[in-house]
């Protein structure tokens, strides 16, 4: 019996508008769980910013003078972004500003490219308005969104509507005539801010350490390194910085490095020099590069100080935080322990929606690989320059030791049986510190320093020496050899071994005193 196979051909079919249902919760999803950090509200309206602006510079407007300006009302709780970009044309300024998720900048050289960091702040505030003009438009446009509304639909079980449906009941605008036509700018204002713990999202010091991290502002006028650095970053296509101000009566918000590192009101530490790296593709293509600031690795750098660790930036701005590179040190704790920026030039690298890592591919992968041989030198330096002030710390104790026994035995009321001693002891520590100074590393600051301290010591423990030497006649000793030598080693043995120089010639003292009154010795000094 023979079969015939049916071959039967199903066209599968298209969905209709109607089976298309968003609901109104991607909404609490956009405005309550996209970010952790409730200070990325204020990155998510800066990077918008610096983009109006270079969308500005681009279009060729006059923008010499770009700033950003933050103003927070602590009396109404308000906070107001200000910025003179591009803005957004009066025909389009509502269309923008309730999309959901249909950004303009994607496929363009501009930060974001999503659609929703706009909306960051919905969740920390009652109201939050859009406020802006293009040049040359007659009119000033502001859509506003009811925090409080849209909080209170979100939490309704038996809402019917959708996600155009919400936006339509808590979304309003509104247009008024502009007092200079040639004026662009935008506005974020978010009223009646939420009271957070320290009241973060109002508190000046927050937020401006907090811009100075993630902002793509300029190095203060103060850091050594500054123009060096934003050189190098400019030469290889970096945009403009940006001057961003706060309201505080602090002035300009400058890039977080600094000269120096405050461990504690006592512990500082002075940056060295500046390491560039660039990294490249197998094309041949430049995919990322930045800076790594050199010191003395003291230890980790105290997270209150916003310094520590070298962060990835991504358009000039921070992707993620201080501790994004920790997996690939050989030790983790070691990432607080460097500062620096990598800056990820490679479209394949993308930050992901929160901006707290990038989106894990092929290409991330292959970056981390390259930065792992990085990080790994990195980890040898500080174990090495760790090492070296182990040993430095080493060569100071035996210096201190020489110093107090030379002067010691330099002192005319010292025994001569004690002199001899402290001589013989100071000598074996400068054998000690020679072996200890052979560990430092030659050439280095440290190792010339303490060479040349040593070979001074030497000079003068060999004149004091010769001196003593010469003074054994005017002293009648009525001990033997042998007896002399086993007093020399214990005076010898109580003076290492004391808590203190001050401790271990007061036990000397007393043992020359015992032996010359004992009569083993008849001792007399001039």
């Amino acid at each position: 019996m023979n079969v015939t196979p049916i071959s039967i051909s199903i066209k599968p079919k298209t969905l209709i508008e109607s089976n298309i249902v968003v609901g109104k919760d991607v909404l609490e999803l956009l405005a309550n769980a996209m970010y952790l950090d409730p200070l990325t509200i204020y990155r998510e309206y800066v990077q918008n910013a610096a983009d109006s602006i270079d969308e500005a510079r681009m279009a060729g407007h006059s923008v010499k003078d770009s700033n950003i300006m933050i103003h927070l009302d602590h009396s109404s709780r308000t906070v107001l972004i200000r910025d003179n970009g591009k803005s957004i044309p009066n025909d389009e300024f509502v269309k923008r500003l309730t999309a959901i998720g249909a950004s303009h900048k994607r496929g363009t050289d501009l930060r974001g490219f999503r659609g929703v960091g706009r909306l960051s702040g919905l969740g920390y505030c009652q109201e939050l308005i859009f406020r802006g003009k293009a040049k040359d438009d007659s009119r000033v446009i502001e859509v506003s969104w009811n925090s409080r509304t849209l909080k209170e639909k979100l939490m309704e079980a038996s809402y019917p509507g959708g996600l155009k449906d919400i936006i339509s009941e808590v979304v309003t605008y509104n247009d008024f005539p502009a007092t200079d036509k040639g004026e662009q700018f935008f506005e974020v204002e978010l009223r009646k801010v939420q009271r957070l713990k320290n009241d973060l999202l109002m508190n000046e010091q927050a937020i401006r350490s907090y811009l100075s991290q993630v902002a793509p502002v300029p190095f203060s006028p103060d850091f050594t390194f500054g123009e060096e650095i934003q050189k190098f970053l400019a030469e290889r296509g970096i945009h403009p910085v940006i001057h961003v101000e706060l309201n505080d009566g602090a002035g300009q918000i400058y890039h977080r490095a600094r000269n120096t590192i405050e461990f504690n009101p006592k512990v500082h530490d002075t940056l060295r020099k500046i390491e560039f790296i660039e990294i490249f593709g197998d094309d041949g293509e430049l995919s990322a590069f930045g800076w790594v600031a050199d010191h003395s690795y003291l230890g980790a750098i105290p997270k209150r100080l916003g310094l520590g660790g070298i962060r990835l930036r991504s358009g000039n701005i921070q992707v993620g935080d201080e501790s994004l590179l920790a997996p690939l040190y050989p030790e983790q704790r070691f990432v607080a322990w460097a500062m620096g920026d990598i800056h990820v030039l490679s479209k394949k690298i993308i930050p992901n929606g929160r901006r707290d890592d990038f989106e894990h591919n092929v290409h991330y992968s292959w970056l981390q690989s390259e930065l792992l041989t990085k990080t790994s030198e990195l980890a040898h330096r500080i174990r090495t320059r760790s090492q070296q002030r182990q040993h430095l710390r080493n060569v100071q104790i035996h210096f201190q030791s020489i110093d107090d026994w030379y002067r010691l035995a330099q002192k005319d009321d010292t025994p001569l049986l004690l002199k001899k001693a402290l001589i013989e002891l100071t000598d074996e520590q400068v054998q000690k510190t020679a072996k200890e100074l052979r560990k430092l590393a030659e050439g280095s600051n440290e190792h010339q320093m303490a060479t040349e301290r040593l070979n001074q010591k030497s000079i003068d423990i060999r004149a004091l020496s010769h001196m003593i030497e010469g003074r054994e006649h005017l002293g009648v000793i009525n001990i033997s050899k042998v007896t002399e030598k086993a007093l020399l080693k214990a005076l010898k043995v109580v003076l290492s071994n004391a808590r203190s120089a001050k401790v271990g010639t007061k036990t000397a003292l007393d043992i020359v005193e015992a032996v010359t009154q004992g009569g083993e010795a008849n001792y007399s000094n001039d």
